[in-house]
């Protein structure tokens, strides 16, 4: 994909940001050439690394980056050398991550339409997954630019052969002397502006007739022009006959005689409003894209990096390292350990919100989990949103589930949208309860709560996106309308299934999900 200047420096900005957000001492980006497996280093961040091998031979050389590529997901090398191996030399790696105390190495790809368009390699200080995670994020920035640049490239091939097409179209054409009278007009600019060819040659339309104020002086310009002997377009906004507003565009040709003297001037002219109604929404969608990137920056850049010293320092308090706590004490600094986790949470839930807005699957890393226990960690989280409103979730754990293997981060933002969904729309004191069983071959948990209900006509299409029964409860309580379909995003991932039940409204809501257990 051709990148010009400013494209890669707004790409070395987002691997500066990620370096604050990650604190990550060394961070660099290949990008795939055309037509080959190869991949180039453009450059680094900071300008640490002298200049090596600024090629990657994929497939026979490099098994990590072979690796990492086919599964299209970042992970962490077994040692400095293997990832780095034909990068750069072993050697200038290792000597620009010592005085930095780099332990590990890491690659996250870009992904664009399923191809790896890119690698960002960075050095870590600790094999962490939330430092994978972070950079895996401004690698959906990387991958959300060059999407936008190949939608600018699609409409600019596109209007640059509506063009063509423009010129050598007969959908309407007309001639007109150096007198300004109509000699021959077509039938198809009846079709298109509602009046007879005969009224333009007999001289009763003129533009004051069929052009808005507001576009008559350029149109008037296109007609001061093409008498000159120049080749010009006009698109206005053209009111019918029958008063009908629709975007029309007029290329003119001059025609000359044989002593290259100017006779009069053709015109080609078409509706364009489908056109100009796919720019708009080119446009639009260009906007909500570079919002959805500068959206993701601030939510990795500016929340993730201040919740690092906090998780660290609450995490120091808790162990007495610095001095021994009191009940009270310990009671408050638990309070704000659990409440940085939830924001946390919070933060991943924007991160994959914005991958189901792209279409994009959400990750699921396996591994045996105990259900039991992220439903009370969950529950624990949410804690002081229980206190607030006197509720006193009931948890019903099932003796017969142990552990199942599912991605324990994601299943426990699955128990907190449901747990947070039966909250907003629970009365104070209200009933809560969570129930674990076993069903079959499947683990089943039931959420259920005596809130305001559902309506059955909207058990179906809650789960969509952006959906919000309507009524002055909900509007109230607030949220976008992506919370249970995050739910169903994950729950589907894992191989499971979730629904609603309620008797309809004021009679409280129950939403059941399953998971296999095999």
């Amino acid at each position: 994909m051709k990148l010009d200047n400013r494209d890669l420096e707004k790409i070395e900005a987002i691997l500066r940001d990620a370096v604050l957000a990650a604190d990550t001492p060394l961070i660099f980006i290949a990008l795939k050439r055309e037509d080959s497996p190869q991949f180039e280093v453009k450059f680094a961040v900071p300008q640490a690394l002298p200049k090596g091998n600024e090629l990657v031979f994929l497939s026979s050389v490099n098994q990590f980056v072979e690796k990492v590529i086919s599964a299209k997901e970042g992970d962490f090398a077994s040692s400095i050398a293997e990832g780095a191996k034909n990068l750069l030399t072993v050697y200038d790696i290792e000597t620009a991550a010592r005085p930095v105390s780099v332990k590990a190495f890491g690659l996250c790809p870009v992904v664009i339409n399923k191809e790896v368009q890119a690698l960002v390699f960075f050095a870590a200080r600790l094999a962490d997954i939330k430092v994978l995670k972070t950079i895996n994020a401004f690698a959906w920035q990387i991958a959300a630019l060059f999407e936008i640049r190949e939608c600018q490239r699609i409409a600019h091939d596109a209007n640059q052969k509506s063009q063509t097409l423009a010129e050598a179209s007969s959908d309407a054409f007309f001639t007109i002397d150096t007198q300004t009278s109509h000699v021959h007009v077509s039938h198809n600019l009846q079709e298109l502006t509602g009046y007879e060819p005969a009224e333009f040659i007999k001289g009763l339309v003129n533009p004051e007739e069929y052009v808005v104020p507001e576009d008559l002086s350029k149109v008037r310009d296109f007609y001061r022009d093409a008498f000159a002997g120049k080749k010009v377009e006009v698109e206005f906004k053209m009111k019918r006959k029958d008063g009908n507003l629709i975007w029309f565009s007029i290329f003119s040709n001059p025609i000359f005689d044989s002593n290259g003297k100017l006779i009069a001037i053709q015109g080609v002219g078409k509706d364009i409003s489908e056109n100009k109604k796919s720019t708009w929404e080119l446009e639009k969608t260009r906007e909500r894209e570079q919002m959805k990137t500068e959206f993701m920056s601030v939510i990795s850049h500016e929340l993730r990096t201040p919740l690092t010293p906090i998780q660290g320092y609450t995490e120091m308090l808790l162990s007495e390292q610095i001095g021994k706590l009191n009940p009270e004490q310990r009671t408050a600094i638990d309070t704000i350990k659990k409440q940085s986790r939830r924001l946390l949470s919070l933060i991943d839930s924007v991160l994959d919100i914005t991958r189901v807005e792209y279409g994009r699957p959400i990750e699921i890393k396996k591994g045996p989990v105990s259900l039991n226990a992220v439903i009370d960690d969950a529950v624990g989280i949410m804690e002081f949103q229980l206190q607030e409103k006197g509720i006193k979730p009931v948890i019903e754990h099932s003796p017969e589930i142990d552990t199942l293997l599912a991605d324990e981060s994601k299943l426990a933002r699955v128990i907190s949208n449901l747990l947070g969904n039966a909250l907003k729309f629970t009365p104070n004191k209200g009933h809560v309860s969570i129930t674990i069983s076993k069903t079959g071959g499947v683990a089943q948990v039931e959420v259920a709560d005596s809130g305001i209900g559902i309506a059955k006509e909207d058990l179906e299409r809650i789960f969509e996106k952006f959906v919000q029964v309507d009524s002055s409860y909900t509007r109230s309580a607030g949220g976008i309308g992506m919370g249970l379909t995050i739910v169903r995003e994950i729950v589907e991932a894992h191989g499971g299934k979730v629904w609603a039940q309620s008797d309809g409204l004021g009679h409280g809501a129950k939403f059941i999900f399953t998971l296999p257990l095999s």
